[in-house]
């Protein structure tokens, strides 16, 4: 476009416009224009006008453009915007709501006070109702008059005035219909209605009437780009089309029109003036369509013939005169090369997308024109046109061919079906030969409502073929990287046809070779493409799985692998083929790709930022890009497109979540369209709706509310109309054979290292691998594998498989894992080992066969011994194990094992056949360790030969006569063989010396030792009683047999002793209390005898067991009440005799005054179940044979049962309405009434006593919340303190989310919120430490000072000062009362026990004794802490974090802490002495949120109520503000409060006067002012002394 524009105007004058308008006839100015617009439309109207403005004017500015936008277009940074003057916001949306809608762009266009409006193409350009009403506020339309668009923009009135005019059309529903002059706007229904058809039946009436026949087209009057008009065929197919047609233009007229085979779509550009000059420019031709929207334009069109031409213009000049049209605008014609015969189609009154085609040969610019056209001048007065008509008068008009084509986010190979989605880059170098406009930019998005064009590329040339090349040329230096796919590389294979190049097609030509299939030519074999791009899609499946649990691992969350896999199946569609195929992950840059029997290997390496894969010894580039529904790959300039999931069957509706299925938001039977929310599911707590994708259709349910499903779970069909169907992409499964695909060769060695590390193809017969290994000659003479090889083995699956054990949770053994390699973590190597343990099983059956060998083989395996015993200690794999102690027993005993030569001797028990006991008694004088060895393997041996049998308390004799062994040595060997000796259910351990023998006896949890005087005594090896079965049970459930507690108590009171039982036992007095089944009440138990036999016999007839303790310990008694789970019992669960023994002893414990200690191992509340209902239950579905319809049982069980239920008899069935059970059966949850009572009870027992609780194994439901209101609380390590299971939520959660219970309520949860007060590593443990918290109740007296000191009995004595220094205080506060480095702390040495330690560090509570006085403690801590959050796996962007809190400082969890301590204090009768240095409450906007406010007041609550006497020992250094401790003591609990402070402390507060409390002696003290502080005078003390006297308040 060389000339523009007139030569540049030299007129100083600012208001260029004004004085150009002013030499026009009748013209007006336009100085704002609105452009009503958006993408290529707004885009050509900005660069063209502006471009003329530049040549005219000298400058582009003296337009102001202003453009409209939406949130959409903002968002997607669009780029028309960039280039705007102004900008004016609409409502988002689809056009209805802002391009399209009239009362929009009015409003805008008043408001921006702009003088003319421009439309372009698309949205509102043949609106007649804008140009009216724009004209009604005196703004210009830029484009035709109101009557031309009324005339010429109906299809049926244009058609009308065509043929009245003399133009051609083809037969139609209107034809002979004729007007003798424009039509007006009055007249315009009236006409139209004359070739309307209104319904069916008038389509058939007229079809048959004027003659069309089929093929013909059912078009709505209104329709166009595509939509409103539909190809009939078939008669049969006439409803059906014509209802489509209906739908998608409701309210339009409906006319019919003969189709014409082997048409040309060919177009004359118009162009008219206000002034009555008409012109027509080129012709285009637009034959290349799909679906009736062009493709590829150019100009001219070269097929039509020059007089054939002169026709056609003259016609649409005539046409445009007759209607009076002024501005641009398009007359379409259908052209038939056979016969060089044309008709009418219609008038486009607006410009046409492909307008540069006409500007290029024509050397015009149509925009501008338009713009000068609607400021008044006239055609004849602008420099282009008349060049252009002396061109055509001259006949020197032609020597140029344009050729465009349309840039889309359309996929070619898919129907075209447009894309959204965003352009990550866009480069096009423009030059003289080819150019492009685009409506993006880098950045830019394609929204929702935005148009599929996103792009035209334009070349020209000096004849047709010349355009073709360039056009070629610039569509391959077009370069679009976006996340949508576009159809460049189809346009440019169009290109290269020899029926496009020669001109020989249709306006069909392109929907038949999309019907047919013919895609883009590919340029690499199938084979070669397949490969890699499973490969590709495989290992990004694979990658992102590992990727996703390495980062939950990373974060703080352990779930079970169940999404983690090297392996993924892939379905495959190309060229209307499936290819069904499975990838195998070898490493994260080598893949095998499996179809049926075929194999093939894809090796890849990084390129720089790029990707290449290798197949074959071939080497190609590839890019792999992923949608929500597709993946789109490039392998060397080839572009393929998978759809995520099986397209093929669209009518199946498949579920993309993991959950439960909630309803469907569509009754059965009605339509569903693309992108409509049919169905809701329920995952992970939240609803999610479920749209459909493909095609629209009618629902036709599956799925069930309630239903658990999976992704691609079927929740339902589509019933598709018959032509949407036929549009459907169609393949069937490959059948044939790869050409060139070959499997990389490994060796049996290779392959049994993969499968151990969990990697490649896992399914291969292990069997033959392992013939392979040890049978084939594959390495050279070798008939087996080398010992080193064979080790090598043995040990990759030791790597893995030794942090796993079946006795811990999954999430245990990865934290085991994760521990031991803490120094050098490798986050990606966890993951690796806990896929590889996912596939034990397979693993387990290598190993076997590896072990089958050594122990077949003559080779001597004392090469594997060490690595043997390793093996064996993996106890929880059976087969492994006993294999592994077959071949130790060989190299030990020189022989295979038998029943016969093994050292063992047996005793069945004498209340089951099925459960027994061993014994092994050594032989030779070998050492202990050995011994134990040997005891162990001919122990696995053994019962491996007896496998019904259950072998418990099984015992070792050891005779040794060396006397060389201290005891602590033994013990130490004892303790590191402890867990072997548990899995192998040994309970002694006696070893017989000449000094005096050892008894080892493992009863609770741990070995005691037993040193017995004479070397000959030894307990009888009698048969195993109940209770060791019990104890066995129990230890499956991580905890002791309860009736074992009693001597675990006697033992610690003991001291630990190691007198055989008989002389320790006597240190705890015991009694049983269980209920009177005559009187209801407590009865106590204090025979020894009958004691012991109900422990022995498990003779409780309920899950709970209490008893009345008195322990000696320390020269005083402590009896208390202890209540315990048998979780051999009913599994530990509470039921109404559970609940009733668990209230009746708390309340004798609060009616003696007496500790509460609850030892908490159960399953909650029981469900009980009416047994003998349940037994001949019966289940009566409906007719459809899926829903339930009632229960029942049979009528010949009515006397038998019929009191147990409420029925109602039909014929022979008792249809149940309710069941009652039997007396006491307690069925139901009638439990749950019981559970409210022990927890109402727990609550007033804490008020009242000191109650305690020892969580133990695992305690659930109501367990957890008596064990949270007693307060006080340990937690053995491996216990699980929880509300709800993880089974029971991962279930309601609809996928596995939690692990185990550990991840619910483990230590980790329980001491990081303060649950649990502290955590022991055993149940011995345990009752320690309840008896030391115990020991710190003070003894109470009668008179002043009411508590006794039990060191000494004088009220006063002084002791060494307190060694430690300020600096080393403020290290850490626990230093002040602990001791540093040998110095003297605030409290007797050692006598400090801290609770709560992990959870809300700035406060350190615990007890400790102050000269024999037990004592609370709670001190601030000066030192900052870290505060670790944990992360919850149900929650997807969860993350573990840790915070960093500052010391001096109450925050939420602090105080509440802090209250908690003063109530459990208090509660124990406790004097109490806080070390406070506090800077205040955390009053910023979380903690706030966090209810600081709430826990602080606590504070106030429990002190205000504190009964004994309360401490305030202000530190060196140490410093009050405002409402802190000071105040609030001192104010609250006057007459039980003192105050002490360190010279070099400071406080703001005037509240009190430490030298006035006769409770506190300070030696050396002196006063002074601290002028720096607003504040009192404290006393100052070079030494706080350890010198308390405890008065009564």
């Amino acid at each position: 476009m060389s000339d523009l524009g007139d030569e540049n105007s030299s007129d100083p004058d600012s208001n260029k416009i004004d004085e150009f308008v002013k030499m026009l006839e009748g013209g007006r100015s336009i100085k704002r224009i609105l452009v009503a617009n958006n993408g290529l439309a707004a885009m050509k109207c900005l660069i063209s006008i502006r471009q003329w403005l530049q040549n005219q004017f000298g400058t582009s500015g003296v337009v102001s453009f202003v453009c409209i936008a939406t949130e959409d277009e903002m968002r997607s940074a669009s780029h028309y915007l960039k280039l705007a003057d102004e900008i004016v916001m609409a409502p988002a949306g689809s056009n209805s709501k802002n391009f399209a809608n009239c009362d929009v762009i009015i409003r805008l266009a008043v408001e921006a006070q702009v003088d003319a409006v421009y439309v372009g193409w698309g949205h509102a350009s043949e609106n007649p109702e804008l140009c009216r009403r724009l004209e009604l506020n005196n703004i210009i339309f830029i484009g035709p008059s109101e009557k031309s668009i009324i005339a010429s923009g109906d299809k049926i009135v244009s058609t009308i005035i065509a043929q009245s005019i003399g133009m051609p059309t083809v037969t139609w529903t209107g034809s002979g219909v004729k007007v003798e002059e424009c039509v007006d706007f009055e007249h315009y229904h009236e006409l139209r209605s004359k070739a309307t058809i209104r319904n069916v039946k008038e389509g058939l009436e007229a079809i048959e009437k004027y003659g069309i026949g089929v093929p013909m087209m059912i078009k709505a009057s209104e329709g166009g780009g595509g939509k409103g008009i539909r190809k009939c065929e078939n008669m049969d197919d006439f409803k059906r089309l014509f209802k489509e047609v209906e739908l998608e233009f409701p309210n339009s007229p409906i006319f019919l029109m003969k189709c014409m085979d082997g048409a040309r779509h060919v177009e004359i550009q118009i162009l008219g003036d206000k002034h009555g000059d008409v012109i027509a420019l080129s012709s285009r031709d637009c034959t290349i369509q799909r679906r009736c929207q062009k493709v590829i334009e150019e100009a001219p069109a070269s097929i039509v013939p020059g007089e054939v031409m002169q026709k056609m213009k003259k016609d649409a000049i005539a046409f445009a005169n007759f209607v009076g049209y002024y501005s641009a605008g398009t007359v379409e014609l259908l052209f038939i090369p056979t016969t060089n015969e044309y008709f009418f189609l219609e008038l486009n009154p607006r410009l046409q997308v492909e307008h540069p085609c006409t500007e290029s040969i024509c050397d015009v610019n149509v925009p501008a024109l338009q713009y000068q056209i609607a400021m008044g001048r006239k055609l004849k007065d602008i420099p282009c046109i008349k060049r252009f008509r002396e061109r055509e008068a001259t006949g020197n008009a032609g020597g140029v061919h344009c050729m465009a084509a349309r840039v889309t986010c359309e996929d070619p190979n898919d129907r075209f079906l447009p894309s959204t989605g965003t352009v990550r880059s866009l480069k096009f170098n423009s030059t003289s030969k080819a150019w492009a406009y685009f409506s993006l930019s880098d950045g830019s998005t394609v929204h929702e409502f935005a148009d599929s064009q996103i792009g035209h590329v334009f070349a020209r040339g000096r004849d047709r073929n010349e355009a073709i090349a360039n056009l070629k040329h610039g569509l391959q230096n077009l370069k679009i990287d976006a996340t949508f796919p576009t159809q460049s590389d189809y346009l440019i294979d169009l290109l290269s046809l020899e029926k496009f190049k020669s001109n020989q097609y249709d306006t069909q030509w392109l929907d038949k070779r999309i019907a047919s299939k013919e895609g883009q030519k590919l340029t690499l074999s199938i084979d070669h493409l397949i490969a890699i791009s499973a490969a590709a899609i495989g290992r990004s499946k694979i990658r992102r799985a590992f990727e996703k649990y390495e980062h939950q691992l990373k974060t703080g969350k352990i779930v079970l692998p169940i999404e983690l896999s090297r392996c993924t199946e892939l379905d495959l569609l190309m060229n209307n083929l499936k290819y069904t195929l499975k990838v195998f992950e070898e490493t994260s840059m080598k893949y095998h790709v499996r179809m049926g029997e075929q194999e093939t290997t894809v090796k890849m390496l990084q390129y720089g930022s790029q990707t290449l894969a290798i197949h074959q010894g071939k080497s190609t580039d590839f890019c792999l890009e992923k949608s929500d529904d597709f993946y789109f790959i490039k392998i060397g300039g080839n572009k393929l497109k998978f759809p995520i999931t099986d397209t093929n069957d669209a009518t199946c509706l498949r579920s993309p979540y993991t959950g439960k299925f909630l309803e469907y938001k569509v009754q059965p039977g009605e339509f569903v369209e693309v992108g409509q929310t049919y169905a809701q599911i329920e995952s992970m707590k939240m609803v999610f709706d479920v749209v459909t994708k493909i095609v629209p259709g009618r629902l036709i349910p599956i799925a069930k509310e309630g239903d658990l499903i999976n992704p691609g779970s079927i929740l339902g069909r589509l019933e598709i109309d018959k032509q949407v169907q036929d549009q459907l992409p169609t393949s069937e499964k490959f059948s044939g054979k790869m050409k060139g695909w070959k499997m990389e060769e490994k060796s049996y060695f290779e392959r049994a290292k993969l499968i151990l590390e969990g990697r490649g193809p896992l399914d291969y017969p292990v069997d033959s691998l392992i013939s392979g290994l040890f049978y084939s000659k594959e390495c050279g003479d070798d008939a087996t594998l080398s010992n080193e090889q064979t080790h090598e083995l043995l040990e990759r699956f030791l790597e893995t498989e030794q942090y796993f054990d079946a006795r811990d949770s999954f999430d245990e053994s990865v934290q085991n894992m994760i521990k031991s390699n803490v120094d050098v973590l490798d986050f990606e190597n966890v993951v690796d080992q806990i896929y590889s343990n996912s596939h034990l099983r397979t693993k387990e059956k290598l190993i076997f066969g590896v072990l089958s060998h050594i122990s077949k083989s003559q080779v001597e395996p004392d090469f594997f011994i060490p690595i043997l015993w390793k093996l064996f200690e993996l106890n929880h794999l059976k087969e492994v194990n006993i294999l592994t102690a077959r071949i130790l027993y060989r190299s030990i005993e020189h022989q295979d094992f038998t029943v016969k030569s093994c050292k063992i001797v047996t005793h069945k028990s004498g209340f089951s056949d099925c459960v027994a006991s061993m014994k092994f008694e050594n032989d030779t004088d070998v050492s202990i360790s050995n011994c134990i060895d040997q005891a162990l393997i001919e122990f696995v041996n053994y019962s491996s030969e007896y496998s019904k049998l259950k072998f418990v308390a099984n015992r070792i004799k050891i005779a040794n006569n060396s006397d060389n062994y201290i005891v602590s040595d033994i013990e130490n060997l004892i303790l590191k063989r402890q867990k072997q000796l548990e899995d192998a259910e040994v309970k002694e351990v006696f070893i017989q010396r000449a000094g005096g023998s050892l008894r080892f006896v493992n009863e609770f949890g741990v070995f005691r030792t037993e040193v017995l005087h004479n070397s000959d005594e030894s307990s009888e090896f009698s048969p195993p009683d109940k209770r060791d079965f019990k104890r066995s049970l129990a230890r499956q459930n991580r905890t002791t047999y309860i009736y074992d507690f009693p001597r675990m108590f006697a033992w610690v009171a003991s001291g630990s002793s190691k007198e055989p039982l008989d002389t320790w036992s006597s240190t705890v007095q015991v009694q049983e209390l269980v209920i009177d089944d005559e009187s209801s009440e407590l009865r106590f138990i204090s025979d020894l005898k009958e004691l012991e036999a109900r422990a022995t016999e498990g003779a409780n007839s309920c899950s709970v067991v209490a008893w009345l303790l008195n322990i000696h310990i320390d020269q005083k008694n402590m009896e208390f009440v202890l209540i315990g789970n048998d979780v051999t019992h009913q599994v530990g669960s509470f039921a109404q005799p559970e609940h009733r023994l668990f209230e009746m002893a708390s309340k004798l414990a609060r009616e003696k005054q007496i500790p509460r200690i609850n030892i908490s191992c159960n399953s909650g509340a029981r469900i009980g179940l009416a047994r003998d209902v349940l037994d001949v239950l019966k289940v009566k579905l409906k007719s459809n044979g899926h829903d339930f319809d009632y229960l029942y049982v049979d009528a010949t069980e009515k006397e038998r049962i019929g009191s147990q239920i409420v029925y109602k008899q039909h014929e022979n069935e008792l249809r149940i309405k309710a069941v009652k059970g039997k007396k006491n059966e307690y069925i139901g949850v009638e439990n749950l009434m019981g559970s409210g009572a022990i927890g109402g009870e727990t609550s007033r027992a804490y008020r009242e006593i000191p109650t305690y609780c020892y969580v133990t194994g695992r305690s659930v439901g109501i367990g957890a919340y008596t064990a949270r209101l007693a307060r006080r609380i340990i937690q053995h390590e491996k216990a699980h303190l929880i509300l709800t299971g993880s089974a029971a939520l991962n279930t309601l959660l609809g996928k596995k989310v939690y692990a185990s219970n550990n991840r619910l309520g483990g230590i980790e949860i329980m001491r990081s919120n303060g649950i649990a007060h502290a955590t022991v590593s055993s149940d011995l443990a345990g009752v320690a430490k309840l008896v030391h918290w115990m020991q710190y109740l003070p003894a109470t007296q009668s008179e002043f000072p009411f508590f006794r000191c039990f060191n000494d009995q004088s009220p006063s004595t002084e002791l060494e000062a307190v060694g430690v220094t300020k600096d080393e205080m403020q290290l850490d506060v626990k230093n002040l009362f602990e001791g540093f480095n040998g110095k003297q702390g605030l409290f007797d040495t050692d006598s400090f026990d801290e609770i709560r330690s992990s959870w809300a560090a700035s406060m350190v509570t615990g007890r400790a004794k102050l000269n024999g006085l037990p004592v609370g403690v709670i001190a601030s801590q000066w030192k900052s802490y870290e505060k670790l959050l944990l992360a919850d796996e149900s929650v997807e962007n969860s993350e573990e974090m840790i915070t960093s809190k500052a010391g001096q400082v109450w925050y939420p969890e602090s105080a509440f802490k802090t209250s908690q301590a003063i109530s459990d204090f208090n509660r124990e009768s406790l004097p109490l002495i806080m070390i406070a240095s506090l800077r205040g409450f955390s009053g910023g906007r979380k903690d706030m949120s966090d209810q600081v406010l709430t826990f602080g007041a606590h504070i106030i609550d429990e002190l205000s109520q504190y009964q004994q006497p309360v401490i305030v020992y202000i530190p060196a250094g140490g410093e009050l503000r405002g409402e802190c401790l000071q105040k609030r003591v001192c104010r609250i609990r006057r007459h039980a409060r003192s105050l002490a402070a360190n010279g070099s402390c400071w406080s703001n507060s005037s509240s009190c006067d430490a030298s006035k409390n006769s409770r506190c002696l300070l030696e050396n003290s002196t006063s002074r002012n601290d002028s720096d502080r607003d504040g009192k005078k404290i006393p100052k003390g070079s030494n706080l002394s350890k010198t308390f006297t405890i008065g009564g308040s």
